[in-house]
């Protein structure tokens, strides 16, 4: 397939969108180097928005080659338009280019100019590049991915100001700083929340989990990355035995979506965790907790049976390519299913914030270990909605899952 293939695909009639993308992904994950160079050298050559849009998609899938990712971005940003799609790139992005974006973004003095994409994403993965600009960004949603990482004082200053007004937004903001300061700042409010379940949730938010000294952090935190079988420890899909989950509206059985080599990951874990979703669409249930024994699996809260051999979440076995996260505090801004990365480690990025789910064994708030979004991968989309966060308490060997859509 070559470029002119390509432009050949935008301009048919007979595909939707979603299906062209379909296609040219298909192609460039064919390709020795995973399309890679393909698709950088178009995006340094499209005028089509939505050419250098889906291109951009697809390197987003595909981790390192910021080399390549570099130079499409540096076209990228060179054009009024497109440089919407550079956003996409920003994790590999060289900081002398990241602050090429900030000063464009304030040259051109609009809130919500084609290049606000591009900070938007910043707050996500550096939001310290951003922060000296502040007051000077006027674009909301950026100012709410500039929580993660922020000053003691601002964490002091949402304090006070939850003391004035009792407005618990402020106490969220707080937490979503997901510092040390921060959370010692929650911890000293227990005596001054006069709800439980909410001082929860915001020791969780902040990285502490509550009533133990334990972390709700393992760290480092990576990006994930789906990619062919065998090319990570870490696999996505495969197929299950034995008894499971099963779905108590449709009786479908649930099935793998992503076992963890422990001895692969820099975490102190004993466990290989795995965790287990449904494909099927009847939102009969949130979440799913079991424990991983040697000889099979217990089944906690709700039905088990028979696993479906040839039933898998991916179509075949995948595995996940994990690549360190440049934002190591934990993300600030709220998810969108479909348009978030996969990742392992660090801080989950809610959808809606929520408690994590108390292991039935222990009854401790079980740590967060990864969240998989049923987003577009190199291969298609994966066969569940929302995105599925993952639990783990390694001691007793309980993983439990809980989607949010």
């Amino acid at each position: 397939m070559t470029h002119t293939q390509i432009d050949s695909i935008m301009a048919s009639t007979r595909l939707s969108g979603p299906a062209k993308r379909d296609r040219i992904f298909a192609h460039l994950a064919g390709q020795p180097d995973k399309g890679v160079g393909e698709a950088a050298e178009l995006l340094r050559t499209t005028e089509h928005r939505h050419v250098a849009e889906y291109l951009a998609q697809y390197l987003e899938l595909v981790p390192e080659a910021a080399e390549e990712k570099t130079g499409a971005a540096e076209r990228l940003r060179r054009h009024p338009v497109l440089v919407r799609s550079a956003a996409r790139l920003v994790p590999w992005l060289p900081d002398t280019l990241l602050d090429g974006f900030i000063a464009d973004y304030l040259a051109i003095g609009q809130p919500k100019s084609p290049v606000s994409n591009v900070l938007y994403s910043m707050a996500v993965y550096t939001p310290e590049r951003l922060r000296p600009y502040q007051d000077r960004i006027e674009n909301e949603h950026v100012q709410l991915g500039l929580l993660s990482g922020a000053s003691d004082a601002s964490v002091d200053d949402l304090t006070d100001e939850w003391r004035r007004e009792g407005d618990p937004a402020a106490l969220i903001q707080l937490a979503l700083a997901r510092t040390e300061h921060a959370l010692a700042r929650v911890h000293a409010l227990r005596g001054e929340i006069n709800d439980d379940p909410a001082w929860e949730l915001l020791v969780e938010l902040a990285g502490g989990l509550p009533n133990t000294e334990g972390r709700a952090v393992c760290e480092p935190a990576f990006m994930g990355f789906v990619a062919e079988a065998g090319a990570s420890p870490h696999v996505v899909g495969g197929a299950a035995s034995g008894e499971v989950p099963i779905c108590p509206s449709c009786e479908k059985p649930s099935a793998p979506l992503l076992s963890l080599s422990a001895s692969s990951l820099p975490y102190d874990l004993t466990h290989d965790p795995v965790f287990y979703w449904y494909s099927c669409r009847c939102s009969a249930l949130d979440s799913t907790t079991v424990r991983i024994d040697p000889d099979g699996l217990t089944v906690y809260y709700g039905p088990h049976g028979p696993a479906d051999p040839k039933l898998s979440l991916t179509g075949a076995e995948r595995s996940l390519a994990l690549e360190r996260h440049p934002n190591q505090c934990g993300v600030s801004v709220r998810a969108v299913p479909g348009e978030t990365l996969h990742q392992v480690g660090g801080l989950p990025q809610w959808r809606e914030a929520d408690n994590h789910p108390r292991c039935p064994e222990c009854h401790n708030a079980m740590p967060f270990l990864a969240y998989m979004d049923s987003s577009r991968t190199p291969f298609g989309t994966l066969d569940f909605g929302g995105i599925v966060y993952c639990f783990w308490c390694d001691g007793c060997r309980v993983s439990s899952t809980k989607v949010q859509g």
